[in-house]
């Protein structure tokens, strides 16, 4: 567990707050599969888990950076979409390229810079997200507290996640060649409407919480 938290706060960026999912590329997950991916990104998908991590460690001031990286990450959605990884300093680019120069781990290549991840659809993150900021909106130890334009922000995703639960996505299994309807990602999109709700009900906003229940309810997860 000790190694662990450590290698959790080694994966942290200060400067932006991002925390990456490996500080490795092209390790293949099989010998001789093919299946060399770039890690040195941050996948949304990931932000629940981190957030709940750090929290029961008790690292606070890391887990504020981060919520502040995944929520400027909200801010700049365009029309509530979101990508599902960016770069340590929110670049949304991540374009996937080959190194023929290198061999590979125990000649195991090929070699990857990037990660065509970024072009999929993978529609859990929404409910990774809320899920995520909620936190700041329920934990007195932290040193911001939540507020109404925050909410409006998370709102936006929550609407998008109303709209594409049932949509094929590439899941979080990032499926490359064909797209389904995945269980968790529409669990996701309802969790996404549900603590939304809860949090309009904590900023005593009832009629938001009202809406949102019933988009909640749309979605029979």
């Amino acid at each position: 567990m000790i190694r662990a938290a450590i290698t959790l706060k080694l994966s942290h960026f200060e400067e932006t707050g991002a925390v990456i999912a490996a500080p490795t590329t092209s390790i293949p997950e099989a010998p001789d599969s093919g299946r060399n991916w770039d890690y040195r990104y941050c996948w949304l998908r990931d932000s629940l888990f981190v957030v709940h991590a750090l929290n029961a460690l008790g690292a606070t001031k890391t887990m504020e950076g981060y919520l502040n990286y995944i929520m400027n990450i909200a801010a700049a959605s365009q029309n509530g979409y979101l990508q599902p990884v960016f770069g340590i300093t929110q670049s949304d680019r991540l374009d996937e390229s080959t190194v023929e120069t290198l061999a590979g781990y125990r000649n195991m290549g090929p070699v990857r810079v990037g990660n065509d991840a970024y072009k999929q659809i993978q529609n859990d993150g929404y409910g990774s997200v809320i899920l995520a900021c909620a936190q700041i909106f329920f934990d007195s130890q932290l040193t911001r507290t939540g507020d109404i334009a925050l909410f409006q922000r998370l709102e936006v995703l929550g609407e998008r996640a109303a709209e594409y639960w049932s949509e094929p996505d590439a899941g979080l299994w990032e499926l490359r060649n064909r797209k389904e309807v995945h269980t968790y990602s529409s669990v996701m999109c309802w969790a996404a409407c549900d603590r939304l709700a809860k949090i309009a009900t904590r900023l005593d906003l009832t009629d938001r919480a009202h809406y949102l229940v019933a988009h909640g309810r749309k979605n029979p997860w």
